[in-house]
């Protein structure tokens, strides 16, 4: 063998010991691995739970989350007084959610919303929520969130509804079990099935009143409302109240002025102005509140005159009046409702 060609042999095989211009087996890629869920939220009902998070945009190094798959829901149920601190021998895969194709859970601008209806009173439900990619890696868990689904508080009633010029007013009863009660969730939909209900508003426990001020004249609602109280930082809210229907008229007309009282020998009297409604014949309602209690209607059928006389009061008590008006034969065009002084019946 010729010196160059020995040469050439030494160099090419420094080359096969050394690496030089050869590439050994590629090493496996560190899988890329979906962000963590942040916080999931919840709130409660009697007779389900509704978890709501946002859909992650991130993997853990970084990079944006294109591949994602679905989401593992999982749940620890223990009754109410037996729970323990450390239970993740319970937990469980309670729910599976598929991104593309959500049929247990509603997906919108990057939230997730899914309900768990196989729930009961007197447990406690722990939540935690886990996102994977199309590849099979999934994150971490997210933190728990534990839901104490105990006594629910009291339903309101006597829910009503009336048009002003500042929008749907609702009204309802004070409940005499109201402990606990932190506040009251208004909720508004096409038609009475609470399902199809979604949440306008809330007040503070002491207000038992709303006024609807996103209502669109000309349209039809219906309205419930729910009162509320806290567990564990996390909403309970009762039953719905009966439904109330309400036309959004857009037609606003004048309430009557002046509404005068008088205590007679017969009751107390009620008047005030009359109201003018071109072309119409007027028609008035009469509504009295005893005390601190909510307005009740007074009369079966439509007044024809403006005054009214009161027969079913006690003497020494204190009542309000308020009088609407409205066109004959038109009750969805009925005026907000105008307000007398407090009398106290004293004949």
């Amino acid at each position: 063998m010729r010196k160059a060609d020995h040469g050439i042999w030494i160099l090419v095989l420094v080359c096969i010991l050394s690496g030089c211009g050869y590439k050994t087996n590629p090493r496996p890629a560190t899988a890329t691995v979906p962000g963590e869920i942040g916080l999931v939220n919840a709130r409660a009902y009697p007779d389900r739970v509704v978890l709501k998070w946002d859909v992650p945009s991130s993997n853990t190094d970084g990079s944006p989350l294109t591949n994602l798959s679905g989401f593992k829901i999982f749940r620890v149920t223990q009754k109410i007084g037996e729970e323990c601190d450390n239970c993740d021998e319970k937990r469980a895969i309670h729910a599976n959610v598929d991104f593309q194709n959500p049929a247990n859970a509603v997906i919108n601008k990057g939230e997730v919303l899914f309900t768990d209806k196989a729930v009961d009173p007197g447990h406690t439900y722990s939540y935690s929520v886990s996102v994977y990619n199309l590849k099979g890696s999934e994150s971490r868990l997210s933190q728990d969130v534990a839901v104490v689904l105990d006594k629910a508080p009291p339903t309101p009633e006597g829910l009503r509804v009336r048009v002003d010029p500042r929008g749907v007013r609702l009204e309802w009863e004070v409940s005499p079990e109201r402990d606990g009660i932190r506040n009251y969730s208004v909720y508004r939909g096409p038609t009475d099935d609470p399902e199809e209900m979604k949440a306008v508003g809330s007040t503070k426990w002491a207000e038992t009143y709303f006024v609807d001020r996103e209502a669109e004249t000309g349209k039809t609602y219906y309205y419930r409302v729910r009162s509320l109280k806290m567990n564990r930082g996390i909403s309970l809210e009762s039953s719905p109240s009966a439904a109330v229907r309400v036309f959004a008229s857009p037609v606003l007309r004048q309430p009557p002025e002046n509404v005068n009282t008088a205590s007679t020998s017969e009751g107390v009297r009620i008047y005030w102005e009359p109201v003018k409604i071109e072309n119409e014949e007027v028609r008035y309602n009469i509504f009295r509140s005893e005390g601190a209690k909510m307005f009740e209607k007074l009369n079966q059928e439509p007044l024809r005159n403006p005054w009214f006389i009161d027969k079913k009061v006690v003497r020494g008590q204190t009542f309000r009046y308020g009088v609407t008006a409205f066109p004959k034969d038109k009750p969805t065009e009925e005026s907000s409702r105008s307000g007398s002084a407090a009398v106290k019946f004293a004949p």
